[in-house]
């Protein structure tokens, strides 16, 4: 443990980063876990008319409405969490909180809908055609299109959104180790 430590005091953005990955990973547990009750509860219930609505296609085979419904609830929850957590927790940020929290939106956005929903649609699709499970087809694709969100959206939080004011960019080693 004593070797992790030094390690992180002598790299903060180390600590940065695996501070990060804590606070998505606990964030995307709880996003998958909404969209595989959502996406379970919907479609079962009637909740699975075929969709397709602009770029969005979701027969029913894929679960239709419901599943579209659970990728974009769980989508907002996850990105919420992650927003909460990083701000202050991992980045530490002294920008605007409304100012950062409303680029987030966008980005949240385009990661949501272009990303979650449109990718993670077009991927369920392809993958109901080879995984008979539905569900299983959906969580896959869900975790797919989470992952790649995660290693998007960290530069973009850390250089634009959440960044510190250069004069609070030196983190001292006890601040770095002690979060």
């Amino acid at each position: 443990m004593g070797k992790i430590k030094e390690f992180f005091k002598k790299n903060p953005t180390a600590w940065e980063f695996a501070k990060y990955t804590i606070f998505s990973v606990l964030a995307g547990w709880i996003e998958l876990g909404v969209f595989s009750l959502l996406n379970y509860v919907l479609p079962n219930n009637g909740i699975n008319k075929p969709l397709n609505w602009f770029v969005f296609v979701y027969p029913t085979e894929a679960g239709g409405l419901g599943a579209f419904i659970a990728f974009v609830v769980s989508s907002v929850i996850g990105q919420a969490l992650k927003f909460i957590t990083n701000f202050k927790k991992t980045f530490k940020s002294t920008n605007n909180i409304v100012l950062s929290a409303v680029g987030f939106a966008i980005m949240a956005v385009i990661i949501v809908v272009g990303l979650n929903m449109y990718v993670g649609g077009l991927l369920n699709n392809a993958l109901c055609k080879v995984i008979a499970n539905a569900d299983a087809a959906g969580f896959l694709a869900k975790l797919i299109v989470q992952m790649s969100g995660f290693f998007v959206i960290y530069p973009i939080n850390k250089f634009v959104l959440m960044r510190r004011d250069k004069s609070q960019t030196q983190t001292t080693a006890k601040e770095a180790v002690s979060d």
